[in-house]
């Protein structure tokens, strides 16, 4: 989810934000069988859904590629690299 800046209803979608994240909230995803995994960790989770420690996941460094400059040089290598390729 995200804050649009500028956005109409700013503090109604704020509401709506803090809402959704609510532990109650995420835990209404068993009635609806819903088997994702919530980000709230007081929120019940359906033993139907995947368990994250047996997944194999990349070792991803969010300090390296969330910096605004790596972002840069990403998106200037795709543009350099693959936008500018043939349809």
């Amino acid at each position: 989810m995200s804050l649009i800046k500028g956005a109409r209803n700013l503090d109604e979608a704020k509401k709506f934000y803090d809402w959704a994240l609510e532990a109650d909230t995420q835990s209404m995803a068993l009635e609806v069988k819903a088997y994702q995994v919530p980000s709230n960790k007081g929120a019940k989770v359906s033993p139907k859904a995947p368990k994250l420690e047996s997944i194999k996941l990349i070792n991803y460094d969010f300090v390296k590629y969330g910096s605004s400059a790596e972002r840069k040089r990403l998106l200037k290598k795709w543009d350099d690299e693959v936008k500018s390729l043939p349809k």
